[in-house]
């Protein structure tokens, strides 16, 4: 038979969940602030996300044991820590009522200090009072009410207003993002609103041994909030990278035969992928558009029928015109004049609404340009 679990290692696993944790959204945050700096709901929210890292920061033992050295009232088991944690809820709260344009820095900062101060006055009476999960306490310590009420007034509004926005959000990642965001804060409402106030009453072993652990799943779901933007972003660079490299082919070959539609160099910045990416694909489309003038509707017409017999049917409009852009491509280098009337078959550039179906279409052409089958429709021709 195996030892029984203990509360001691529950503790255990919930100081290293909360310790890696808290370094993990140290880290997170740092990765978010230059992102952040141009977008001021970004750096309220962050500054939300700091003020609860720096009190789980603070509820850490190196740290603790530090500031009860070094401080004034560090005698006191567990004040400035507590005392933090007050701070840190009046830039939670702070966050919140800048949310919904109702900002009163006065109120909120001075209300923490308000509470601050009778913390201070109570812990002075009682130097045991912030020891609670190892002195015993009556439930009705006014010190633990008083702390949990400053908590869940600033935590279970940002749970809310996350909770909300992300509804809202339009974007996955922003919606998955606050969705993250927003469990966290209702972690932290959970374990001050219900496992301090359970812990009062009861005096549970298992409930103070839980403290860590609860904390610790508070930081991790910060972390992933924090950090599903930058995911998204890189998941988002990456695929533009590969997007750039397919289309690379395609936007050689048009814009070689209509080089005017190619913007200057100077104005694309070489570190903006998207922004590459956006210049190369409104390249091909203009230069697709430029020489579709140069192909006679039959032309056009014959390129459709023999599309039709690709197997995927998804492929055909692409086929269609990987069909006729090599009679195109000579025609215009050959001098040819456009059309009269310029056909009205052939790809049709979509709008921006349909940004990811014109870069796929764009991809599909670019491989059957390259592919065996474009190339032997360009061998034989266009019948």
């Amino acid at each position: 038979m195996g030892r029984a679990v203990t509360p001691n290692d529950l503790r255990e696993v919930g100081t290293v969940v909360v310790t890696s944790g808290c370094i993990v959204l140290w880290l997170a945050l740092l990765v978010r602030l230059p992102g952040a700096r141009h977008s001021q709901p970004q750096r309220r929210l962050l500054i939300a996300v700091v003020g609860l890292a720096g009190s789980v920061t603070a509820y850490l033992n190196p740290i603790t044991a530090i500031l009860n050295r070094n401080t004034i009232l560090g005698h006191s088991c567990g004040i400035i820590m507590n005392i933090w944690g007050v701070i840190a809820s009046a830039f939670i709260l702070d966050f919140v009522l800048a949310a919904l344009a109702r900002r009163r820095p006065l109120a909120v900062y001075g209300g923490a200090v308000a509470v601050s101060v009778a913390l201070i006055l109570l812990d002075t009476g009682a130097g045991a009072a912030g020891c609670v999960t190892s002195i015993s306490v009556p439930w009705y310590s006014p010190f633990w009410w008083l702390l949990s009420v400053a908590h869940v007034v600033a935590v279970l509004p940002c749970a809310v207003l996350c909770a909300r926005y992300a509804r809202l959000a339009e974007t996955r990642p922003l919606r998955v993002g606050l969705g993250l965001l927003a469990a966290g804060f209702t972690s932290s409402t959970f374990f001050w609103s219900v496992v301090i106030i359970a812990y009062l009453f009861t005096h549970n072993a298992w409930l103070g041994a839980f403290f860590p652990l609860n904390i610790g799943i508070t930081t991790w779901l910060m972390v992933a909030g924090v950090l599903v933007p930058v995911v998204a972003r890189g998941v988002r660079a990456v695929r533009e990278a590969r997007d750039l490299r397919a289309l690379e082919p395609l936007w050689a070959e048009t814009t070689s035969a209509v080089p005017h539609v190619r913007l200057p160099a100077s104005a694309v910045p070489r570190r903006s992928l998207d922004f590459r990416l956006y210049r190369r694909v409104i390249e091909i489309r203009d230069a697709l558009m430029v020489l579709r003038d140069h192909v006679d509707p039959a032309e056009i017409a014959a390129a459709q029928a023999r599309a039709q017999g690709a197997a995927d049917p998804a492929e055909r409009e692409a086929l269609a015109v990987a069909y006729w852009l090599s009679a195109a491509i000579a025609a215009r280098g050959a001098g040819t004049e456009p059309v009269d009337s310029p056909p009205s078959g052939g790809h049709t550039p979509a709008d921006d609404a349909d940004w990811a179906g014109e870069i796929a279409f764009l991809r599909t052409l670019a491989r059957l340009r390259e592919s065996e089958l474009a190339g032997a429709g360009a061998r034989e021709g266009v019948r």
